[in-house]
């Protein structure tokens, strides 16, 4: 049986220092610039906070725990717990963000994986907003295939199918228990390898699969609608 996990886990290396990494987390106007389009910060124990992601995704959560350039930890009304750090190294900060809860089983860590994902795209955006000035986010989440996967538990590296959404291009053609371990000739040996090559794609564009199957690899061609979308 498949172990259950505890947290989950991303960081990245960012060019600013803890200061103004702590007033890219807890300024709205700031905020707003990689992450929200919309937010409401109240920064003090028991403060709120209240995150408009765009693309029908939201956030409330109540913060716990407050260290003035180095730690918010916050709490949702079904008890979940959201950590961000920020650790001085040298040439600017390592951010990193920790869920702690309980995930087992392919679903739920489709979902752990899901979260995480998310959450990383936006601390791309906020390396890239503050080391270059560039703002990412147009970038994400403009097609699928109607694919829901995991990275892969086994020996094998990729991201395993999980699910096939009904009436989507996947439909028909990719299984559950599949494994992606190629998009486009490229290796994808995560759930984020495989959602950054599709979700990054254009509408209408032609998306080529590397698949394990039963021991097999099989190839399937297929084309991407726009994100959570389906065909009817």
């Amino acid at each position: 049986m498949e172990k259950t996990i505890e947290s989950v886990k991303r960081e990245i290396f960012v060019k600013a220092s803890p200061e103004k990494v702590w007033k890219a987390l807890t300024v709205p106007e700031e905020r707003n610039r990689w992450e929200t389009r919309a937010c409401e910060l109240d920064i003090r124990v028991g403060g709120s906070m209240s995150l408009d992601y765009g693309w029908g995704v939201s956030y409330v959560g109540t913060i716990k725990e407050l260290v003035e350039y180095r730690k918010i930890l916050l709490e949702d009304v079904d008890g979940h717990v959201t950590k961000w750090t920020i650790t001085p190294q040298e040439g600017g900060s390592l951010v990193g963000i920790e869920y702690i809860g309980s995930w087992c089983g392919d679903i739920e860590m489709m979902e752990a994986d899901n979260m995480a994902f998310g959450t990383y795209q936006f601390m791309r955006n906020l390396k890239s907003v503050y080391e270059e000035d560039m703002d990412l986010r147009t970038r994400f989440w403009k097609s699928w295939i109607g694919v829901l996967h995991r990275t892969n538990p086994g020996a094998k590296l990729g991201a395993k199918v999980v699910a096939v959404q009904p009436d989507t291009p996947a439909e028909g053609f990719v299984e559950v228990g599949d494994i992606i371990t190629h998009v486009n000739g490229i290796t994808t040996a995560t759930y984020d390898d495989v959602e950054i090559a599709i979700s990054e794609s254009e509408v209408g564009e032609r998306i080529l699969l590397r698949i394990s199957r039963g021991g097999e690899q099989v190839e399937v061609e297929l084309t991407t609608i726009a994100f959570g979308q389906t065909l009817v």
